[in-house]
């Protein structure tokens, strides 16, 4: 199919949904004021096939079912197959055309990353010649999925802090989008005003710690009450279970000491 005829989705658009999904999403971010990131909660119920389609976000689906579903994904001619379940994950780049067959029912997580808010931050610590986010099939990567998890529970409780909470999600699984499944030409720029290593360990252990709860923004360890605006501003910061990218990211947290 020709670029000019290929259908182009709208994943804030139900009506542009269904024209390749059977149903609607069980949970969506359609009405929720979400900035750089989208998600729908998909049950499907039976089998289906979409027609070639794209998107003008990076895709993921991220599937819950814990019994395995035979899924087929045709993407710029290429055909791949494999048996998926709860926890495996597929990566499909803005604008690829994409087909995909499921041969039995299944739950899956839909993810949309805006490419300018993926840019937006690799531009705060570099400067981008190029970013080509590589295809990944049936890819197994527990942060983006504890990710995906963590944002269908705030979009379900609805609590405080939304924007804050999903545009730091957001963040995250786009540094690791970068860090991990792209080809990338660009130049890290250096600071000399970071964070102490101490200041900086403290805070990517609350990021762990607390990456699928709602943040507080509060550090318990600490002691008397102050408000510090942290500035990421490292190359690179490393966590217990993984290491991505680090962001030139600036926010406002109160911190006890």
């Amino acid at each position: 199919m020709s670029r000019e005829k290929l259908l182009t989705i709208n994943a804030a658009s139900s009506t542009s949904i269904l024209r390749i999904i059977p149903s609607l999403p069980i949970t969506s971010s359609q009405k929720a004021s979400w900035n750089g990131i989208q998600l729908g909660y998909y049950q499907h119920s039976a089998a289906f096939e979409t027609p070639e389609h794209c998107f003008p976000q990076h895709f993921i689906t991220i599937h819950l079912n814990h019994t395995t579903v035979v899924k087929e994904r045709m993407l710029n001619g290429r055909s791949q197959c494999d048996h998926f379940r709860n926890g495996d994950i597929c990566l499909t780049p803005a604008t690829a055309p994409v087909s995909v067959r499921l041969y039995d029912s299944s739950q899956v997580i839909h993810l949309y990353i805006e490419p300018t808010f993926m840019t937006g931050i690799i531009a705060e610590v570099g400067d981008v010649d190029r970013i080509e986010v590589v295809p990944q099939f049936k890819l197994n990567d527990p942060l983006i999925y504890q990710i995906g998890i963590a944002l269908k529970a705030k979009l379900e409780s609805k609590g405080l802090w939304d924007r804050l909470y999903t545009e730091s999600m957001a963040t995250a699984i786009s540094a690791q989008i970068l860090q991990n499944y792209t080809i990338q030409n660009f130049k890290i720029r250096s600071y000399n005003d970071g964070l102490s290593q101490a200041r900086l360990q403290q805070a990517t252990e609350y990021i762990h710690e607390h990456l699928a709860q709602n943040p507080s923004l509060t550090v318990n360890s600490l002691q008397k009450e102050t408000v510090l605006n942290y500035r990421f501003k490292q190359s690179y910061i490393s966590c217990k279970t993984y290491s991505f990218l680090s962001l030139r990211y600036e926010a406002t947290f109160v911190v006890r000491y």
